[in-house]
């Protein structure tokens, strides 16, 4: 998604991105019609934190060159050894943090 909003407001492959944006953004207002309401969400942490966590999800994703899905799905399909290396990378941190997380409980 960082990818495709960066080129979308860099000018870049303008219709093709506006409309995974566009598509993207009409989800919820569609949800609303079809079902009369949206679904409930409950967020169980500060707004504050919320935001400091997605800044670092777009700062890590930039750096990492995409996403978790962009590299582990589209990436690891075209064979790229980054997403390997990226995709490597995301699962055992993912699962040392994980056990470190359990640990700790």
């Amino acid at each position: 998604m960082s990818g495709i909003v960066g080129r979308l407001l860099g000018g870049g492959q303008v219709p093709l991105n506006a409309a995974f944006v566009i598509g993207l953004m009409s989800g919820p207002p569609l949800y609303m019609l079809a079902f009369g309401s949206f679904p409930s969400v409950t967020i169980a942490t500060s707004l504050p934190l919320v935001l400091v966590a997605g800044f670092a999800v777009g700062v890590g994703t930039r750096m990492g060159s995409g996403c978790t899905s962009g590299h582990g799905i589209l990436g690891l399909a075209r064979f790229s050894k980054r997403s390997y290396a990226a995709t490597a990378t995301f699962l055992l941190a993912g699962g040392a943090m994980a056990t470190l997380m359990e640990f700790l409980r």
